[in-house]
């Protein structure tokens, strides 16, 4: 047998193996913890909230050669608590309780990733995932009373269904009165139905109140009851805006004027610099169209004016600002 075969075959073998015996001696493998829980995810279906606070548990094994540390639990939401112990021995198993508030569950399935920090090199974070579904005591539908636009003097009405889950003798179910004369309300003698009416309302906003249904369990549902009051007739665009205008020109913009009902253009009062045109020409109509030219002056001079309209819908004139600016020579 030649040297180099002995080299190759025997002795560089033989010394890669020592030496691996001497590292394993000098770096000997610490024994190390894992945390395994017995699921990944704990679902707990349908929670009536009238039942109060739901506790499951769940199996945690550390099937390391060490003792875990549980350091902290971090639940991701606000509905649930996790109680966990400090310490699992090894090939040991511990027991996490996990306690769901269904009053604070939101409408809906709703899930929460809650993650369990420990000092296993392994399983530094275990994730949990957390599924429910809250069952209201009661409900309201839909949850928010909205009637949109809303003419001043008209008067609308909606229907709310009250649903009541809890065992609660309905009966005993009754409506606060509302803070707003204009805003009432009253429910059928089986409790299904509740009918709100809103009123007529005489200034031009935006309209929200609150109406409460007050149950024997000394619970409450509160409903939000929202309008816009608009005028009979509006504007489309709500303002005119010219681009940057030369001195002398004539630059012409169109609004138009809608309203529920046919109506007529009693009178228009402008600005100098501004004319304005009915397009349309009329003489009642749900709809019109009218021009407006900028006589553009010579001097560089912001336009900043309103035109007022007056018509046979509205007692208000209808209002509509109007800008411009003029180009340097």
């Amino acid at each position: 047998m030649s040297k180099r075969t002995i080299l190759t075959t025997i002795i560089i073998p033989a010394l890669l193996i020592f030496g691996l015996i001497i590292a394993l001696i000098n770096n000997p493998q610490e024994p190390s913890a894992e945390l395994i829980l017995a699921h990944q995810q704990i679902h707990f279906g349908t929670l009536p909230e009238w039942e109060g606070p739901v506790t499951r548990s769940l199996t945690a094994r550390n099937v390391g050669s060490n003792t875990l540390h549980i350091q902290s639990v971090h639940t991701g939401c606000s509905y649930a608590e996790i109680t966990a112990p400090d310490a699992i021995a090894a090939d040991a198993a511990g027991t996490l309780h996990i306690t769901i508030n269904p009053e604070t569950l939101p409408a809906d399935e709703t899930s929460a990733t809650a993650i369990i920090f420990t000092d296993s090199p392994t399983t530094p974070n275990v994730v949990l995932t957390i599924i429910a579904t809250a069952k209201r005591f009661a409900t309201l539908t839909p949850d928010v009373c909205e009637f949109g636009n809303f003419l001043p003097e008209a008067t609308h009405q909606k229907t709310i269904t009250l649903t009541v889950n809890a065992p609660l003798n309905t009966s005993d179910i009754r409506l606060l009165p509302s803070s707003h004369p204009r805003l009432t309300w009253e429910m059928t003698s089986d409790r299904s139905l509740i009918t709100v009416q809103l009123g007529p309302l005489k200034d031009r906003e935006h309209f929200s109140s609150l109406l409460t249904v007050a149950f024997p369990n000394e619970r409450t549902l509160t409903l939000p009851v929202t309008a816009k009051v608009v005028a009979p007739v509006i504007a489309q665009p709500e303002r005119l805006i010219y681009e940057i205008a030369a001195p002398g020109t004539q630059p012409s913009l169109e609004f138009t004027l809608s309203g529920a009902t046919p109506f007529k253009v009693l009178k228009i009062i402008a600005p100098a610099a501004l004319s304005v045109i009915d397009v349309d020409n009329t003489d009642a109509s749900p709809r019109k169209r009218l021009k407006v030219v900028w006589n553009v002056p010579s001097t560089p001079d912001p336009l900043r004016e309103e035109i007022q309209v007056l018509t046979t819908a509205d007692p208000l004139p209808v209002h509509i600002p109007v800008y411009g600016f003029t180009q340097n020579r």
